[in-house]
């Protein structure tokens, strides 16, 4: 992976929006990796660097994360109530949590960096991937 891809962790239980997601930053065309997992469980795996996620080249800490909150098992709000009590450096990556229900946003945003609605078609979501490359990576074009 070059030194400047930017790293994004998704979490997300149903494939086809972890496919549009990935499809939205293939679409920006910026040196992305983009990795998913399936629940939040998964996603502490991926953070505290756990099997199948100890190898650090080929699953290095995300510069952002993407987060569902309905989520099976733990579900986001729970994600990010655990996020807030780490104090690993990781800790303090920037969440973007996708919601379908724009009411939860107030609860979540005391955890998140950003709350975004989710998008209805695929313009609006390459609208959404633009706006947090250009905030939590501000050195792109």
């Amino acid at each position: 992976m070059p030194a400047s891809s930017f790293v994004v962790l998704v979490v997300e239980d149903d494939p086809d929006h972890a496919a549009l997601i990935q499809a939205a930053f293939a679409y920006r065309e910026f040196p992305c990796l983009v990795h998913v997992t399936g629940s939040s469980e998964e996603a502490m795996d991926y953070l505290l660097g756990r099997w199948p996620f100890d190898d650090r080249v080929r699953n290095p800490y995300p510069h952002v994360v993407i987060l569902d909150l309905g989520l099976p098992g733990m579900d986001g709000l729970g994600f990010l109530a655990w996020l807030s009590t780490r104090s690993e450096p990781w800790a303090a990556t920037p969440v973007v949590v996708f919601t379908s229900n724009a009411n939860r946003g107030a609860a979540v945003q005391a955890f998140a960096r950003e709350v975004k609605v989710k998008p209805t078609d695929f313009t609006e979501l390459v609208d959404i991937v633009d706006a947090v490359l250009r905030r939590w990576m501000p050195n792109i074009a």
